[in-house]
C-alpha cells in the first residue's frame, strides 16, 4: 500500500486506508502526526508498525509492504491448509526510508470480516484499534493517491507436485 499525502503543521491525523475492523482487518493511518499500520488478527492480537517521528508539513509518500511467507489459498485445492495463516514481515516506509520493520508469527488464514468495509480517508464501520481512534477518524490532510499492489502467492510446478504427492500419500485418511 502506498499513500501519497499532504499534511499540515500537525503532521496529519486520520485514516488513509482500512479494510475490516474490530474483529479482524488492517488499517493504515496517521495518528498525531505519526504513520501507523495495524493488523488486527481477529481481535486476539494486534501487530503494529509505527514511525518514531511525526511527519513534517508538506507532501509525503508513506508505504507499507507485507511479504507473506506462505503458498497461499491455492493449497486448499489439494486438501492442504499449509499455505494459509503463515508468517509475514511488514515494512513501513516514509519518503523511501524504512522507519519500522516487524515479523508477524501468523496471518489471518482466509478472509477478513465480511460485515466490515474497505475505506479510504475515513473508517465508516468499527475501528481496527479502538485504543488509537474512534470512527469515522477522517483524515485531516489531503490524499493525492492510494495505490494497492496485491501480489498473491503463486504455486510453482514443484509446489504442485509436492502437494499432489502429499494428497496421494494421505489417501482416505483426511
Amino acid at each position: 500500500i502506498v499513500a501519497e499525502v499532504e499534511v499540515g503543521a500537525d503532521g496529519g491525523n486520520g485514516m488513509l486506508f482500512t479494510q475490516g475492523g474490530r474483529f479482524g482487518g488492517h488499517g493504515f493511518y496517521i495518528l498525531k502526526g505519526k504513520p501507523v499500520y495495524v493488523w488486527n488478527l481477529v481481535d486476539l492480537e494486534r501487530v503494529r508498525w509505527e514511525a518514531p517521528e511525526k511527519l513534517t508539513p508538506g507532501k509525503h509518500t508513506i508505504e507499507f509492504d507485507l511479504a507473506y511467507e506462505g503458498l497461499g489459498a491455492a493449497t486448499l485445492a489439494f486438501n492442504s491448509s499449509s499455505g494459509i495463516g503463515r508468517p509475514a514481515e511488514g515494512v513501513l516506509k516514509v519518503d523511501g526510508k524504512e522507519v519500522a520493520r516487524q515479523k508477524m508469527a501468523h496471518t489471518v488464514p482466509l478472509t477478513l470480516a465480511w460485515d466490515e468495509s474497505q475505506d479510504i480517508g475515513s473508517d465508516t464501520e468499527t475501528g481496527v484499534d479502538d485504543a488509537d481512534y474512534q470512527p469515522p477518524f477522517a483524515f485531516n490532510g489531503k490524499i493525492d493517491k492510494i495505490t494497492l499492489d496485491i501480489q498473491r502467492p503463486q504455486l510453482s510446478p514443484e509446489d504442485v507436485k509436492k502437494l499432489e504427492q502429499a494428497a496421494t500419500a494421505q489417501g482416505d485418511k483426511g
